[in-house]
């Protein structure tokens, strides 16, 4: 595994494109409230879910929003530029074709009307610019994660077939055409016109907007093998534990039924968790504290003290669970720093959700695994086993966790870990280019 210098962790030009991003899907998230308001459209009263719950909960959720548009943004369309077919317009075109046909079937929302598959087809047009003119997805990442956390987790409107609670509880009225339906207002007629706005400005400032961007695009090959090498370090991390279990007799295997179902249903509930804990824990946090210290192994420690103090005032933890969280956010904070991506933390988290549930059938976080592929009985309820929490509070999965922290910086190399104050005249010379 490559390491990397530990200015690129943090990039001008990337935050940049994240903060004009999320700005921008504030200021269309609160004018398409306002549009609403002042037609009628929307009545809104205080919500009833406590406020803390409901920002706990907002990140994840726009997460949950954003996979299927990442597969979209990373891998489709990237292949079909690469394909000969003559101008990138058209691969967007065959993009925005494909996006109507697989997006409603990734969210599970059926029967939409005509007016919905066009706005449909008109927000994946949108948010593919960027993909296609700089190979950036972090610009309209942030921007759709910031107007989901405006319209569902604030407002309380639907979004992309989900949501529909929030900070206040709000009722659309009127036809699908104007309110959007299931799809919710931004895929409705005025969501629609804010967007193709957005899509004339970018064109229009492309050179501004877009600065520096192409220059921070990574191979594709290095990023998938670092989300592959996350997912085989993970299953190692919970095969152990598995067997670990099985030799100390704290469970047993009580039936064996491989099952797809479980997998694909992983897709929607574990991987957006893995995407928000990444980025606040890695792309940001230790981003942050690796510029002021300039030291891996200190960003990586302090970022884990954090992630276990905020474990620890959270209801109905204790030790062994906020120690088996920061064993966790050790192991992907030390990944991205050795990489500078978010791919193999990405993968981390969720293949260690993937593994401990559908897979083995360990209780995670306290809830019991439904169709995985092994039917446990736990014998013992003891702190090797973690009793009803499952390994988020067992010293197995501690240790399986730390296990997966060592693999990683073996992986990444000593020098990765000895990145101090003093570096090359190139390496100087490469952060002010950037920055």
């Amino acid at each position: 595994m490559p390491t990397v210098n530990d200015s690129s962790l943090i990039s001008f030009a990337t935050w940049r494109r994240v903060v004009l991003g999320a700005g921008a899907g504030v200021v269309f998230g609160v004018v398409l409230t306002g549009f609403l308001l002042l037609t009628g459209a929307l009545q809104m009263t205080s919500g009833s879910v406590p406020a803390s719950r409901v920002l706990a909960e907002s990140l994840t959720g726009a997460c949950a929003q954003l996979v299927p548009w990442l597969l979209l943004w990373l891998i489709v369309l990237p292949a079909l530029l690469r394909v000969p077919i003559g101008q990138p317009w058209l691969a967007l075109a065959i993009y925005v074709a494909l996006a109507v046909w697989l997006v409603p079937l990734a969210i599970g929302v059926t029967e939409l009307s005509p007016s919905q598959l066009v706005a449909i087809g008109i927000f994946a047009m949108v948010s593919g610019l960027p993909v296609v003119r700089a190979a950036d997805t972090w610009l309209v990442a942030s921007f759709i994660a910031a107007l989901h956390i405006i319209t569902v987790s604030i407002v309380g409107l639907p979004f992309g077939g989900s949501g529909g609670y929030g900070l206040f509880d709000s009722t659309l009225t009127g036809d699908v055409l104007l309110t959007g339906g299931t799809m919710g207002p931004v895929f409705g007629l005025f969501g629609m016109l804010g967007m193709l706005w957005v899509a004339g400005s970018l064109l229009q400032h492309q050179a501004v907007v877009f600065a520096d961007a192409a220059r921070m695009a990574r191979s594709r090959r290095d990023a998938l093998m670092d989300f592959g090498i996350g997912l085989v370090v993970s299953a190692a991390g919970v095969s152990l534990m598995f067997m670990a279990m099985l030799v100390m007799r704290q469970s047993r295997i009580a039936a064996v039924a491989p099952s797809l179902g479980a997998l694909s249903a992983s897709l929607g509930t574990m991987l957006p968790g893995a995407i928000a804990g990444a980025f606040l824990y890695g792309y940001v946090l230790a981003s942050v504290i690796m510029l002021a210290v300039r030291r891996a192994w200190i960003a990586a420690m302090v970022t884990t003290a954090v992630a276990v103090g905020v474990h620890l005032m959270a209801p109905g933890t204790n030790a062994h669970t906020a120690a088996g969280a920061g064993a966790a956010t050790l192991a992907g904070v030390a990944a991205f720093l050795a990489t500078g991506r978010l791919w193999m933390p990405v993968a981390l988290g969720y293949g260690w959700l993937l593994f401990e549930g559908p897979i083995f059938g360990f209780a995670s976080g306290g809830l019991p695994a439904h169709q995985s592929w092994f039917r446990q009985e736990t014998l013992q309820f003891t702190a090797w086993s973690g009793g009803i929490i499952g390994p988020d509070a067992s010293v197995a999965g501690i240790i399986a966790k730390l296990l997966m922290t060592a693999a990683v910086i073996w992986l990444s190399g000593p020098g990765t870990w000895r990145l101090g104050r003093r570096r090359t005249r190139h390496q100087e010379r490469g952060t002010r280019d950037v920055g």
